[in-house]
């Protein structure tokens, strides 16, 4: 235990002084002038003494020496005269007695201090994920979209375990969670929960929570054959008459059906579009997304072509005195949130099979492609990051051929759904349309070089 006097030898000071400690001796003495504290070492059993200092508090204390370690130990017996000379030799009897066990009679001592510093910084599961609480502070300051996903994941997936120490949680209990919740059908809500808590985990291991992430190296069994061949596609592309039936279907439910067209439209995902405010996401040529809420963290600009118009022309009637929401809720005049339920309504409006607004976004891209646009265009189009080095060194927007593609793909839904047309509907049409240009570009560069060398 550390103390001011560690590394001096209390015993060879010059004020040393060996008498018999008795309650009666240890109330008249008195600290001498000059002095800050002095020892008396009792005369009749080793390492008991007495601290005098000049506050005027007493204290016996006992005194040792441990083995490869310089000056003189102490372990604080107790205050005189609380503790009496009888108390006090027993307690040195005792640290006689630790110092022959351990070497070091402070030991005890310090491991439950040691113990009790832990508890105080120990931390449950449901401290570090609960609202406004740490891990959500973080997720807040990092910027990322899906907070709310990750801790609702963690929260519903773990609730056995909100009280435990964050120590105490194994990988055994985790992958029983997303075992049982596999279990029920939801395969997908499995996997999030556990990636998300990796995730937290991986940031619990970075502030001192736990040692290691009890998931590091975990992974899924590789999938056999049999649960290949059986596992339902994720996602789907509406049809040509699913399109037709939920287009016609969405114009009779208010701002959220008019949502709905402009994700199968402009192909954001559901939440995007919820946060589009008219004075700063409605301009001439486009409707835009904000690079801060989109997954990929891509801007993402969708053209206002005779569609689009329509479909803000048509939610200008919801629009609310107190909110400068495109698509505003119906109930608060907020963020328009609840999609399970809408879609719900929608589908069974629509008399369609099954389907999720990001199938809306999935649509798109399969007609931009019987349009002729290829995948890179594509991922452009609804935000996607570029493939491979791409994303590095190519920062070209190529607004030109995604208004092309948009253009495209709008003339090919105004034609199923009846609405006016704006251009000629190019279908199954393989090719890029600027691949005869790339052509004609390159035809040149080799006449070019083909002069250089003659």
């Amino acid at each position: 235990m550390s103390h001011p006097d560690k590394g001096k030898d209390l015993r060879s000071e010059s004020q040393q002084r060996f008498v018999k400690l008795t309650d009666a001796a240890v109330e008249r003495v008195e600290l001498p002038a000059g002095k800050s504290q002095v020892y008396l070492y009792d005369s009749e059993q080793p390492g008991l003494a007495l601290r005098v200092r000049a506050s005027g508090g007493k204290s016996w204390v006992y005194l040792f020496t441990k083995p490869g370690v310089d000056g003189t130990q102490r372990k604080t017996l107790g205050a005189w005269p609380r503790f009496k000379e009888k108390d006090a030799r027993a307690a040195a009897k005792i640290a006689t007695g630790d110092l022959v066990r351990t070497g070091d009679p402070n030991a005890a001592k310090r491991e439950a201090k040691q113990q009790q510093l832990a508890a105080k910084e120990r931390k449950t599961l449901g401290e570090l994920i609960e609202a406004k609480g740490p891990y959500e502070r973080a997720l807040l300051q990092r910027g990322i979209v899906n907070w709310q996903v990750a801790l609702s994941a963690m929260r519903r997936g773990l609730a056995g375990h909100l009280t435990k120490d964050i120590r105490s949680l194994t990988r055994r209990q985790i992958v029983a969670d997303a075992d049982r919740i596999a279990a029920t059908g939801k395969r997908g809500a499995a996997d999030d929960m556990r990636k998300h808590t990796h995730t937290f985990l991986e940031w619990c291991v970075s502030r001192g929570f736990v040692d290691t992430n009890v998931l590091a190296g975990y992974r899924n069994p590789k999938q056999t054959r049999a649960e290949r061949v059986g596992r339902r596609q994720k996602g789907r592309a509406l049809t040509d008459d699913e399109v037709i039936k939920v287009w016609k279907a969405a114009g009779k439910l208010g701002a959220f059906g008019q949502l709905t067209r402009l994700c199968l439209l402009g192909g954001p995902r559901r939440s995007e579009p919820t946060m589009q405010e008219w004075s700063r996401h409605v301009l001439d040529d486009r409707v835009t997304f904000d690079e801060a809420w989109t997954k990929m963290g891509l801007h993402h600009d969708v053209p206002r072509t005779q569609l689009i118009d329509e479909v803000l022309a048509a939610v200008k009637h919801f629009q609310r005195a107190t909110s400068d929401y495109v698509f505003p809720s119906p109930k608060t005049g907020g963020q328009m949130s609840g999609f399970t339920k809408m879609v719900g309504r929608l589908i069974k409006e629509a008399e369609v099979a099954r389907f999720t607004m990001h199938d809306l976004r999935r649509t798109l891209r399969t007609i931009m492609s019987r349009c002729g646009y290829d995948n890179e265009i594509q991922r452009l189009c609804v935000g996607q990051k570029p493939r491979g080095i791409d994303q590095v060194y190519n920062h070209d927007e190529q607004w030109i051929i995604r208004k092309m593609a948009f253009e495209a793909a709008h003339d090919y839904i105004a034609e199923l759904v009846g609405a006016k047309r704006v251009g000629k509907v190019v279908r199954l049409q393989r090719t890029n349309p600027l691949d005869p240009i790339k052509a004609e570009l390159l035809g040149r560069l080799r006449e070019h070089y083909a002069a250089g060398t003659a």
